[in-house]
């Protein structure tokens, strides 16, 4: 009888010190932050804040197609700073007819549009972006 105690006492130790993430959809991870519709990231030793908040665009070209362009996809954020609120769009790559970046400097920090998920034409996901964000 003491043997299935002493079997399942780490089981049991595990389970009660497993810690669940509140927020799912924001990862963060060193200099990079996954984002869901919506969701923000407080950037390190700053008071700045970067929302999520739509995206603009997606002509990516379709996972299992051939394209003769990779098309572009264009996220809005929101960075807020104390009073100061900024809307900024970053792209998946430099593309100067619509006027946009893939990065863009703010209170200090270079911030890069890594990712935007759903690709066209793969599986569905929840809409997310990865940023990656530096300080100067």
């Amino acid at each position: 009888m003491n043997y299935k105690l002493f079997l399942m006492a780490p089981a049991i130790f595990l389970m009660t010190n497993c810690k669940t993430k509140a927020h799912n959809d924001v990862q963060n991870n060193d200099s990079i932050a996954s984002l869901g519709i919506n969701k923000t990231v407080t950037l390190p030793d700053s008071k700045t804040k970067v929302t999520f908040t739509s995206v603009a665009e997606d002509s990516r070209c379709p996972a299992d197609v051939t394209c003769v362009w990779e098309g572009i996809a264009v996220v809005d954020l929101k960075l807020v700073n104390g009073s100061e609120t900024r809307t900024v769009q970053l792209a998946t790559k430099d593309f100067e007819p619509k006027n946009v970046k893939k990065s863009f400097l703010y209170q200090g920090y270079t911030i890069f549009l890594k990712d935007v998920k759903p690709y066209p034409g793969g599986k569905p996901e929840p809409q997310t972006i990865v940023l990656k964000y530096q300080k100067q």
